[in-house]
């Protein structure tokens, strides 16, 4: 069993998308499928401009503003996230090197939490279909009262629900929101940069620590090399 976090050293902070799993091609399909469904102007170009590592409340004000349709309103995200889990799900696996790694942190009782932009459900869906929910303490995503990234606010979520401070608190992240965010909220990242699309390449310098996926992070290295 996980020890009590208020006794671990360092806890572990995971984004979903593109982290944990390699599926932003099917987010964009389903703003895509979206669009085609409601008449309104979204292709690839339009998502890696304006949706790519945005959570939706940000997202939605941005199609406000593009379209000049201030009607448009939440059931719009509901609609597009239920498209995606309905193309997503039959296809999901995880990012190469996930399970072992994940495999570590359990063996040696590293408290995790997940901080995502993305809804609870989509999130919850991706743990539940890999079979690590169990090894989560928070699942953190944006709300009301709780900003999305590049925000930092659902990182310190995540770092206060494992009762850590922060900077003991290692990110692992694919995207420029969320190493922005993780810079801000003085967490070390590791960028996960196999599903990274090219927007977020450049960001990824301000890391810790940089690799494709999985596969090649050693703890006792990483450690290390992170100070922790």
């Amino acid at each position: 069993m996980p020890q009590d976090p208020l006794r671990a050293p360092w806890g572990a902070v995971f984004d979903v998308d593109g982290t944990m799993v390699d599926n932003h091609a099917w987010h964009q399909a389903g703003w895509i499928e979206l669009g085609r469904r409601r008449g309104l102007p979204i292709d690839a170009d339009y998502y890696r401009t304006h949706i790519h590592s945005k959570d939706n409340e940000v997202i939605l004000g941005i199609m406000r503003r593009n379209f000049s349709m201030p009607e448009l309103g939440q059931d719009i995200a509901d609609e597009k996230e239920a498209i995606y889990r309905e193309l997503y799900r039959p296809v999901l696996k995880p990012m190469a090197g996930l399970t072992a790694f994940l495999d570590q942190l359990r063996a040696q009782g590293t408290p995790c939490a997940v901080a995502s932009n993305a809804p609870e459900p989509n999130a919850r869906m991706i743990l539940d279909a890999l079979g690590i929910e169990d090894l989560f303490a928070a699942v953190v995503t944006p709300g009301p009262a709780l900003p999305g990234k590049p925000k930092p606010d659902i990182f310190l979520a995540a770092a206060a629900a494992l009762g850590l401070p922060p900077a003991r608190c290692v990110v692992f992240e694919d995207s420029y929101s969320g190493f922005l965010a993780a810079e801000a909220a003085g967490m070390p990242c590791v960028a996960i940069l196999h599903g990274a699309a090219a927007v977020s390449l450049p960001y990824a310098e301000r890391t810790q620590a940089r690799h494709r996926d999985f596969t090649t992070v050693r703890l006792p290295e990483l450690l290390e090399e992170l100070g922790l």
